[in-house]
């Protein structure tokens, strides 16, 4: 039983090294007790909405967090924005068609990124698709 337990440890363990991101805890630069989670790689999620009206909403959030737009190019079946944070780190936003009213938003960083910060950005921009 021992055996099995470790093995499933181990794999999980694997899993998240091999998948680009890192849990991290007390010690370090870390707030004693806090806990963080970075990614390298791609975060996603699929929004009930068109093309231009989540690109439309992913404006008004980068605005309305103060992040600046480096780049920003949109078709009617794809929209790429580009943005960085206060530390410098780039985060590119694709905005791709998926099917009738579907539209999936991608977030891609290659530096290390929170997951907070990317959910967080995620949750201004449904914010701004349910205000429109």
């Amino acid at each position: 039983m021992r055996t099995i337990v470790t093995t499933l440890l181990c794999a999980a363990l694997a899993a998240i090294l091999l998948s680009g991101c890192a849990v991290g805890g007390k010690g370090g630069n870390v707030a004693q007790g806090a806990t963080y989670f970075v990614c390298t790689g791609t975060m996603f999620a699929d929004e009930n909405a068109t093309v231009d009206q989540v690109h439309t909403a992913v404006l008004a959030a980068l605005e309305s967090l103060e992040l600046p737009v480096t780049f920003d190019k949109k078709d009617n079946l794809v929209a790429v924005v580009e943005t960085t944070t206060a530390e410098g780190s780039p985060i590119e936003i694709n905005v791709a068609y998926r099917k009738a009213g579907v539209t999936r938003v991608t977030f891609t960083s290659t530096d290390r990124q929170d997951q907070y910060k990317l959910s967080g950005l995620l949750e201004e921009i449904r914010k701004h698709l349910a205000a429109s």
